[in-house]
């Protein structure tokens, strides 16, 4: 427990204004050493943009975290988290410099997410969602190895516009803030904590205009990364107290939209013939982009949309139960995804029969 409560004030003030202080920094490290996102036929920026967002986010964190142990050395029971998040942001960093195969990043993932069952962080039981309740040693062990690598990558492949990876991260963080406290998982509520004022940092440079930065997939790993390791740990801590059924609730509607966006996106690859790790623009940024939104509208929109899933979610649990509350909230995925479809296929439709008109004319 921490026994300190200013440091919950304190340490992501320091992360914030230690990744205010290192990120210009890095934007100069990263146009040296060629860690930059070049523009293409898919992206929207005319300019190389530095990938240094998920260094800074993280390196702040850290500094901050170890700078609280000074004082309580509570937060080093998560030491582990750290060490495997490490991992991941060194493989962003190799990746966002110079891609590397996607089956490669996989098996890392995978491997790290069995490094975190190993250590006993683990999903031991569905909670009565289908009516499924402890799960056998094994099927835990495929359970949670799968989750984790699952969000990590959904996570990653959300981040495609200004702002989005970290907003969701910091609706998502602040959410688990509040289990965290719950259910006396203070040292995960320092941690989350941190990060978001880490991220409130990096999304002043994220939206400028002469000093821009991404966040790279360095960060959106880890920040996936942490997000369901840590959803894990409060899911696992919640079955000793009163809380257990609203935690599970809660992790499930934040981690839900990347999922979600990226089995339909993978599955519209597949249909197509591809690769489900082939680049495209069928994402739910995508999507609302096609409104004629800018980056910070659709941003808000997107996080908009899961903060309804949270709440679609808790009330359809309150009224139904968990199962009912789970398909609810897929249920409204589908239904926003369909309407947001509409308005480009009807503007490419009218657009075929504006040029047939022409002809014909």
């Amino acid at each position: 427990m921490i026994t300190k409560s200013y440091l919950f004030l304190v340490t992501p003030l320091l992360a914030s204004v230690l990744a205010w202080v290192l990120i210009p920094s890095l934007r100069k490290l990263a146009n040296y050493i060629g860690l930059v996102d070049h523009p293409n036929f898919r992206k929207v920026h005319a300019k190389s943009v530095p990938l240094v967002g998920g260094i800074a986010v993280f390196l702040s964190a850290n500094l901050a975290i170890l700078a609280s142990l000074f004082f309580d050395q509570s937060v080093r029971s998560l030491e582990l988290m750290f060490v495997l998040a490490l991992i991941l942001l060194v493989m962003g960093a190799i990746d966002d410099r110079k891609d590397m195969r996607a089956w490669h990043k996989l098996v890392i993932q995978l491997i790290l997410a069995q490094v975190v069952f190993l250590s006993g962080i683990r999903i031991e039981s569905l909670h009565g969602l289908f009516g499924i309740y402890e799960l056998a040693p094994w099927i835990q062990n495929i359970v949670t190895v799968m989750v984790i690598a699952g969000v990590v990558n959904a996570f990653n492949l959300m981040d495609g516009i200004d702002g989005l990876a970290a907003g969701m991260a910091i609706a998502g963080l602040a959410l688990f803030t509040v289990l965290s406290f719950l259910t006396g998982q203070y040292q995960l509520a320092l941690v989350f904590l941190t990060f978001i004022g880490s991220l409130l940092s990096f999304l002043r440079y994220n939206f400028s205009r002469k000093k821009k930065i991404f966040m790279g997939d360095a960060g959106s790993l880890v920040l996936g990364f942490i997000m369901v390791v840590g959803g894990v740990q409060l899911l696992q801590s919640a079955t000793q107290s009163n809380y257990e059924m609203i935690v599970l609730i809660g992790i499930i509607a934040v981690l839900m939209l990347p999922v979600l966006d990226a089995v339909r996106v993978f599955r519209i690859r597949i249909m197509a013939g591809k690769s489900p790790f082939t680049p495209d623009k069928n994402h739910l940024h995508h999507l609302v982009l096609a409104l004629g939104f800018k980056h910070a509208l659709a941003t808000v929109t997107i996080v908009g949309i899961s903060l309804l899933h949270v709440l679609v979610g808790y009330f359809a649990f309150v009224f139904a139960g968990t199962t009912v509350a789970v398909l609810s909230m897929i249920l409204l995925f589908i239904s926003i995804v369909h309407v947001l479809s509409i308005q480009p296929a009807t503007k490419e439709a009218k657009q075929c029969l504006k040029e047939v008109k022409t002809v014909q004319e």
